[in-house]
């Protein structure tokens, strides 16, 4: 394992210095390389290709892979796992699940030795990055250390006491964690972006700040007004990471920069469909995820759209999803990543909240199929009043939630303008 690590750290520096043509003949090889394993050994992708025509495509040139069809999540939900996967699904694999942003969180399969890459480009991110260092995540672990323990991280950080890892739960009260992070040494802080902004909000509201060199934002779009936030009320440089569970880490920014840098061994992305967006041309996004052979994905429509630059191997600007945040009457602020506790809800397929103006709290939901109503309703009432105690809130149960249609997302929070 970390043999293969080191040598994917090092083949992506190699790749810095490597001419842009040469550059482009791996990334074709590339994907023919996974473009015929997937084809050979996923249904899902056999379906997809034989009704294409493009079973026996031979991938030479850039032109060839513009022939292979364009894949989405909507289309794979269509399948079941074992479709989507090229081996056998075991309790080896690591799975990572997708916020859930068309209404129904996704499995995203892979071994742990393709799983642990984004750690490696993590690091890469965080550019001399010192593994003995403090570094502190508030967010959702469990399954992050589950897939860890056993690993030679895990026997890196109890034996020599490297990368290590201060995680406080997303459910934890927003004054609690601030307390916590006052008195101590923190040198990178990780969270979503609407995380670090109720964190924000309240550093304000106590006129104190904090102190902590970098903040790294991912998970949601960064707005101007929370880098501004996070600038002043943490005193931080942000590193802006970009990806989703099918890439994570897929990109990131220098400190206080607005474009993105990724690893060229990692992916090939492509730009369709381009429109103005304030002056700026944007493309909808897709990529090839050359890592990910367990489960994969070709040409795959992410739902983003990127600002399209002249810059060689950057992402520019990108518009992704940004969810609201509710306010409850005892100025408690809720923000997305802390309600994953409802995921967890048994025959729940899709869910989402929505806060009119007066305050109050609905939580729509769809029952899976042959789903009992009425423990859905009572477990949804309990896990609200445990979490987040009394507020108007109620529960209207769906046939269905709208989605946008192309991008197969919508926001999990909506509050009522």
């Amino acid at each position: 394992m970390m043999l293969f690590l080191l040598k994917y750290y090092l083949e992506a520096k190699l790749f810095l210095v490597l001419p842009e043509r040469q550059i482009r003949k791996i990334q074709i090889k590339r994907f023919r390389k996974i473009f015929e394993w997937a084809r050979k050994h996923s249904e899902f992708y056999k379906t997809v290709y034989t009704e294409a025509g493009v079973m026996d495509l031979k991938i030479e040139t850039e032109e060839d892979i513009l022939k292979v069809p364009v894949v989405d999540k909507t289309m794979m939900k269509n399948f079941d796992v074992d479709s989507l996967l090229t081996c056998k699904k075991t309790d080896k694999l690591a799975i990572n699940r997708t916020s859930g942003s068309n209404g129904v969180p996704f499995a995203v399969y892979s071994t742990k030795r393709e799983h642990f890459t984004g750690y490696v480009r993590s690091f890469m991110a965080l550019k001399n990055y010192n593994p003995f260092k403090n570094f502190c995540l508030i967010g959702v672990y469990e399954d992050k250390e589950r897939i860890e323990n056993g690993s030679f991280l895990h026997f890196l950080q109890r034996r020599f006491g490297v990368f290590q890892r201060e995680t406080y739960s997303v459910l934890t009260k927003t004054h609690s964690i601030i307390d916590k992070l006052l008195p101590r040494d923190i040198d990178i802080l990780s969270s979503t972006p609407t995380c670090l902004q109720v964190i924000a909000d309240e550093l304000k509201k106590r006129n104190v700040k904090l102190n902590i060199p970098y903040v790294v934002a991912s998970g949601e779009t960064l707005s101007e007004n929370t880098r501004q936030d996070i600038e002043i009320n943490f005193n931080a440089k942000i590193i802006d990471v970009y990806g989703c569970m099918e890439l994570p880490s897929m990109a990131w920014t220098k400190p206080n920069e607005k474009t993105y840098s990724y690893a060229l061994n990692t992916l090939l992305p492509e730009y369709t469909d381009p429109v103005n967006i304030d002056g700026e041309i944007y493309g909808e996004f897709l990529f090839t995820n050359f890592i990910n052979q367990t489960m994969p994905f070709i040409r795959y429509r992410v739902g983003d759209k990127i600002e399209i630059t002249d810059k060689k191997f950057e992402f520019g600007q990108i518009k992704g999803r940004t969810d609201d945040i509710l306010q409850l009457h005892n100025g408690q602020k809720i923000h997305v990543i802390q309600l994953y506790v409802f995921s967890l809800v048994k025959g729940l397929a899709q869910y989402k909240f929505y806060q009119q103006k007066n305050g109050t709290i609905y939580f729509y939901a769809v029952c899976e199929t042959n789903g009992n109503k009425e423990k859905v309703e009572n477990e949804v009432y309990k896990t609200w009043h445990q979490n987040f105690g009394e507020h108007p809130f109620k529960v209207e149960f769906k046939s269905k939630l709208m989605v946008n249609p192309k991008s197969g997302k919508f926001k999990r929070i909506e509050v009522e303008k």
